[in-house]
């Protein structure tokens, strides 16, 4: 609801602090609160149910990169220039970070942010563990449309695929450590600041590859996990362009089931692993008395195929890529409430 509707109707809007959860690569459907009947998403199901679910919320574009620049800039890839995973967000865009912190609030970021660099001034008061793109260059190579004789070879998506199962990437390390600072700063700082602050929390799962822990493995049995839609040989799209993304990313040949299976029970575990990291900032949160005085919201920033169409990755404008989870509760935000609104990224500006 905009604020000039709440002022008409005689109801003040105040100024409240912001726990703002991002996450990297996952895909609406994919949790409780959106109806999934399997993935176990109780932190985030809570949330939902504690204020709004957003049904139709989208990214801006189903790419890393141009993506996390229009939740910066509440501007639209091709109004900034920030396209590409080698062309990111700068600091030159004015952001809601900028304007925030000229307004003398503290606006914190804690993990992934994915811009060019730690050296530019993206417009927080501080960046504790961020992660930028490598070298402030990114990935060059995706520029590169042709494939074949004379081109560098692409990193293979499929050997990052390949990888799903009980294990554990460097991500997850990366996301308790991201945890871990935000619990210290909310304990820290949270009620030392004479204006309400912004804490952005942002993990990079549930990202490829799917290699997860056997606690969270063993609650997804590969063998009970639906296959996609489309994802056979025979049935998945000839469409050129999807065709063209497939081979760039090494599954010219349709994976095996076993494949498709075990890297949907992969991804289900990795969300559980999100939920989990997200419940213990709550309950920081909750244990210091904020959660009266505090919104929390939660999107990603784009979405997974996960075997659907015959793809793996986003950078496609299938519903599994740009559909993205958005829920906000906390002062102001009807509890128990659903939005068949059509929204995006640019209006969380």
């Amino acid at each position: 609801m905009a604020h000039k509707e709440l002022m008409r109707r005689g109801q003040i809007v105040e100024p409240a602090n912001l726990i703002f959860f991002l996450s990297d690569n996952h895909t609406r459907r994919m949790m409780g609160a959106y109806g999934h009947p399997i993935v176990q998403t109780p932190n985030l199901d809570k949330i939902a149910a504690r204020g709004v679910r957003f049904d139709n919320a989208y990214c801006a574009s189903p790419l890393c990169c141009p993506s996390r620049s229009s939740l910066a800039t509440g501007r639209y890839p091709h109004q900034t220039g920030y396209w590409d995973n080698a062309l990111t967000y700068d600091g030159d865009t004015p952001s809601w970070h900028h304007r925030l912190r000229t307004q003398g609030h503290a606006v914190t970021a804690i993990g992934k942010l994915h811009f060019r660099s730690g050296d530019d001034d993206n417009g927080f008061t501080e960046e504790i563990e961020p992660m930028h793109i490598v070298n402030g260059q990114g990935a060059l190579i995706h520029l590169l449309r042709a494939t074949g004789e004379g081109v560098p070879p692409r990193t293979s998506h499929f050997e990052v695929y390949s990888k799903a199962g009980v294990g554990e990437a460097d991500y997850q390390s990366y996301d308790r450590n991201i945890t871990g600072h935000a619990i210290k700063w909310l304990n820290e700082n949270a009620k030392k600041h004479g204006k309400p602050w912004v804490l952005l929390v942002s993990y990079a799962s549930p990202h490829p590859p799917f290699a997860v822990p056997k606690r969270f493995y063993d609650l997804y049995p590969p063998d009970e996990m639906k296959l996609p839609v489309q994802c056979t040989a025979d049935t998945r799209p000839d469409h050129p362009a999807v065709a063209h993304i497939r081979d760039i990313n090494g599954f010219e040949d349709a994976p095996n089931e076993e494949f498709i299976r075990r890297n949907i029970a992969g991804y289900c575990g990795l969300v559980t692993h999100l939920d989990e990291q997200i419940g213990e900032v709550m309950q920081t949160a909750d244990q210091l008395g904020l959660l009266p005085s505090t919104r929390v919201l939660y999107t990603s920033d784009h979405g997974e195929a996960a075997g659907n169409h015959g793809l793996f990755g986003k950078a496609v404008m299938y519903e599994h890529s740009i559909g993205v989870p958005l829920i906000a509760a906390g002062p102001d935000i009807p509890a128990g409430a659903s939005s068949k609104q059509i929204v995006s990224h640019v209006d969380l500006f």
